[in-house]
């Protein structure tokens, strides 16, 4: 696919660098030199010195017959009339960056048609609802929803009391209505992606996702002899647009805040938007301050500003502090071993946030959700089967020999409502599958199905 992104900053890049990987062909523009160099020496794309707003520029891409236009920039403004721009010349699809929430409110004006967007991704609010997830659902390390929220997927580290730890997979019963779609494990300084299959067996310290029924994965915790606890009280460190979202989340759901912001004007405009939230205009990383202000009687500890390194320094203050329950927000995936080691959750920033939405809005229309785990190790996809799949009539353990390797049918939504397949289901048109797969085995999937 041809695809044009405006903005080389660090979300554009990021973008940029994995749909490259992907080998999609990638033209990507921007007013800084500077930023272009760094593009081209660190991805293959290709790139152009420019504005976005610059219908000419825009125009001159069309030779290159794109499929896609992104609006990236760190500007709401100029990626919406960017993509207006490039929607009237002639780009099929369009897709904007936008972080204010004004622009995401669609009662009073439809946004996406006055700016001829195709889609709109408030990444920030994403970012939150993330965060969210994080905060509700202690101990798990990532969280996913499909089938309209009846099916969720979630991530989480096998404690060392696991009763069947060792034993094969086929003999565990723990629920017919969840199973165990990937393991993560690491052996010393050796990590492998197992999809698994009967035989194989989880170990304390395996990471495992789950896939099933939303109500079952609530049980989750239990099953596994840790425990569900009513979250009351949050302290929060930052307050940006993320933090703006997540408070909104918190208090709708009567939960205490306390939010640490060191700017003054954006800690006035959280007293004046959240006068039931407590909000306090200091460093988050103030170590004292932290133990002044008590935050380890606090439930969750969440390190939320724009910067990766404040948030991991302020969440292993509190983690020192004795917070129970930590939750940094990261850039990226290469923290992810120190932050283990310190015990602290975490949460992918927006570029990582943005990229599964593209991801999921590159895809044929039968993909309706792609979640990537393992830094794109691994990929979640919610499909619909169409009339014409050859896995349409069949039981599926007929149809095992046609599957690629590392595939698997997770769950199934039909008219009978959510299964999880055994070998003597029949799939039918119009059925929705949860499906677990190799990155390079996307294309046979979507083909598949």
């Amino acid at each position: 696919m041809n695809i044009v992104i405006l903005g080389a900053g660090s979300v554009g890049s990021y973008l940029a660098t994995v749909l490259s990987q992907e080998e999609h062909n990638v033209i990507i523009i921007d007013h800084s030199p500077e930023a272009l160099e760094k593009m081209s020496r660190s991805a293959d794309v290709a790139t152009r010195l420019g504005s976005g707003t610059d219908w000419r520029l825009l125009e001159d891409l069309l030779e290159f017959s794109p499929h896609l236009f992104i609006a990236m920039s760190s500007d709401d403004t100029t990626n919406l009339v960017a993509c207006t721009l490039a929607k009237n010349l002639g780009y099929p699809k369009t897709i904007a960056r936008i972080r204010q929430s004004c622009f995401l409110d669609p009662f009073r004006l439809d946004f996406n048609r006055l700016f001829s967007v195709d889609h709109i991704l408030g990444t920030e609010m994403i970012v939150a609802h993330d965060l969210f997830k994080a905060i509700l659902n202690p101990g798990n390390i990532a969280i996913e929803n499909f089938a309209h929220g009846t099916v969720q997927m979630r991530t989480m580290v096998i404690p060392e009391n696991f009763e069947y730890a060792g034993k094969p997979l086929a003999s565990v019963h723990v629920s017919d209505h969840l199973l165990v779609g990937l393991i993560r494990r690491k052996i010393e300084k050796k990590e492998s992606i197992i999809f698994p299959r009967g035989q194989d067996h989880l170990l304390p310290g395996d990471e495992v996702t789950f896939i099933g029924e939303t109500h079952a994965m609530h049980k989750l915790p239990s099953l596994f002899g840790m425990g569900n606890k009513k979250i009351q009280s949050v302290v929060l460190v930052g307050g940006g647009g993320v933090a703006h979202h997540l408070c909104q989340l918190l208090l709708e759901q009567h939960i205490a805040v306390k939010v640490l912001e060191q700017d003054p004007r954006c800690s006035e405009e959280l007293s004046r938007k959240f006068p039931e939230a407590t909000i306090l205009n200091h460093d988050g990383t103030d170590f004292a301050f932290l133990r002044e202000e008590h935050v380890h009687s606090s439930d969750v500890f969440v390190a939320a500003t724009p910067s990766t390194e404040t948030n991991i320094l302020a969440a292993a203050l509190a983690k020192q502090e004795g917070c129970k329950e930590v939750i940094a927000l990261i850039s990226d995936e290469s923290f992810t071993p120190l932050l283990q080691q310190l015990g602290i959750t975490f949460v992918i920033s927006e570029r990582a946030s943005i990229s599964r939405q593209v991801h999921t809005i590159l895809h044929d229309d039968a993909v309706i959700a792609v979640a990537s785990l393992y830094d794109n190790q691994a990929q979640i996809m919610e499909v619909k089967i169409s009339a014409e799949s050859s896995l349409v009539g069949a039981p599926i353990s007929d149809l095992s020999a046609s599957f690629p390797s590392n595939f698997l049918i997770a769950m199934v939504e039909n008219r009978k409502g959510i299964v999880v397949p055994r070998g003597n289901n029949v799939l039918a048109a119009g059925d929705t599958a949860i499906v677990i797969c190799s990155p390079e085995n996307i294309q046979d999937v979507e083909n598949l199905f």
